[in-house]
Order: C-alpha cells, then sequence, then structure tokens
C-alpha cells in the first residue's frame, strides 16, 4: 500500500473515530435537567408563587443610570418599572392586558402580538423548566457564547415564537436567549448568578439592543407573593 493511500485510511480511520463524538449532543432534556439543578432543583422552585427583583439599570448608551424593580405573580402577572430620575419606564400584564405607562404620563395597552408573547413568556415558579410548554426544541451544536462554551438549542414556542437559547456545557447554567418576537430579535446575556433562598439567578442581565446595552443588576430577591395590586392596569386602559 503505497503512502498516500494510508494517509488515505488514516484520514477515515480519523473520521470514523472522532464523528461520532461530534455528535454526541446531550438531549434537551438533559440540558434543562442540568439547568435545573445547577439553580436550586426544580423542587425549591416549585413553590415559587411570586417573586420581586430590585436592584439598578444602567442604559450604557445614555449614560443613564438608576433603579429597578421587577414582580411577578402566578400565573403570568408582571410589573417592571426602571426609574432614570429624568424618565421613567413603567409596563406591566396583568394576565390579560399589557400596558405602558409613557414618559408624559400617558398609559398605552399594548399590541396584541405583544401581549400574546408577554402571556406565554411570563412565567413564576418552575414553569420555566417545564418543556411541556415548549412546542418544540433541538440541541444543534457547542459554540462560544459570551465566552464560555455552551450547549446552542433551538426553541419554538406555542404561539409560535422562536428563540435560541444558550447553556454553559460546563456549569449547566443559561448564559443567553435570542428571541425573535413581534417588536424583533431580543438578546439577553445573562452573568454573575448568585444564590437567594437557596436559588440561584442571574444577577446581571444584559439586553442588548441595536442602540446599545442596557444593563441591570439585581442586589436584592424576594420569592414573597406581591401584592396584586401592582398588576393593575392604569384607569382608562381598554379591557
Amino acid at each position: 500500500m503505497r503512502f498516500s493511500q494510508l494517509i488515505g485510511v488514516a484520514a477515515l480511520v480519523v473520521g470514523a473515530v472522532s464523528a461520532p463524538a461530534e455528535a454526541q449532543l446531550p438531549s434537551v432534556q438533559q440540558v434543562y435537567d442540568k439547568f435545573a439543578a445547577a439553580i436550586g432543583g426544580r423542587e425549591a422552585w416549585a413553590t415559587v408563587q411570586g417573586r420581586s427583583d430590585k436592584g439598578t439599570a444602567d442604559i450604557t448608551f445614555a449614560g443613564l443610570s438608576g433603579s429597578y424593580e421587577r414582580h411577578t405573580g402566578a400565573p403570568n402577572k408582571m410589573r417592571m418599572v426602571i426609574d432614570l430620575g429624568v424618565a421613567k419606564i413603567d409596563q406591566g400584564f396583568d394576565g390579560t392586558v399589557g400596558w405602558a405607562v409613557q414618559p408624559t404620563g400617558q398609559a398605552m395597552r399594548m399590541p396584541p402580538e405583544q401581549e400574546k408573547s408577554m402571556g406565554e413568556s411570563i412565567q413564576v415558579g418552575a414553569a420555566f423548566l417545564d418543556l411541556s410548554r415548549i412546542a418544540k426544541a433541538s440541541v444543534d451544536a457547542k459554540e462560544v457564547f459570551d465566552g464560555v462554551e455552551c450547549y446552542r438549542l433551538s426553541i419554538a414556542s406555542k404561539i409560535g415564537e422562536e428563540r435560541t437559547e444558550y447553556f454553559e456545557v460546563e456549569s449547566g447554567l443559561r448564559r443567553g436567549t435570542v428571541t425573535k418576537t413581534p417588536m424583533g430579535e431580543q438578546k439577553s446575556i445573562f452573568r454573575e448568578y448568585k444564590a437567594f433562598e437557596g436559588k440561584s439567578i442571574a444577577t446581571k442581565v444584559v439586553q442588548v439592543t441595536p442602540q446599545g446595552d442596557v444593563v441591570l443588576t439585581t442586589t436584592a430577591v424576594s420569592f414573597l407573593p406581591p401584592d396584586l395590586s401592582l398588576f393593575k392596569a392604569p384607569d382608562g386602559i381598554a379591557k
């Protein structure tokens, strides 16, 4: 056998050995199981009926900083307020109606597509770990995201939204999402996980926008159900 033939055989052998290793990606269930364990376990999250996060907000491209608070209540209520001093961002979802208060003080109802998206994306307790809420999912590849090696997952929600999720290979933590929504593509990066009452959350969330980054840094977390009045739509919002 000539040297060139030996090289060809060697290449085939290497390919036969390396191909299965490259193809050995975990299942979606395995990725989510590792993620659940990394953030405290499904049982720890299952008892959560509400949550309040407080911290700071930095609008990096505008040079503005201020405070933020975000509240969620079962099954899918949300209220978030970012106070920058010169302006305030105030929006909420009462489980049916989504609304936002403009800097002028005028409250406006969100478009139906945005309400539908919020109704599906806001999850309380362990719902975000439940794969039954997903219509379709696959683990596509390994790739570097935000400087760490991750599994890249393709997710399709039951309302037709598509997103890509990144889970760190070593720790199992979710490091980012890229979601296609009616408002455009939204990219979030999750950093600096810390434990609160036995449950770990990303205390620094970077929301990447065409103008620049918005950085939310969480300093305090409560898992008590928020007062329901927080989620009430402002007067004048059509039901």
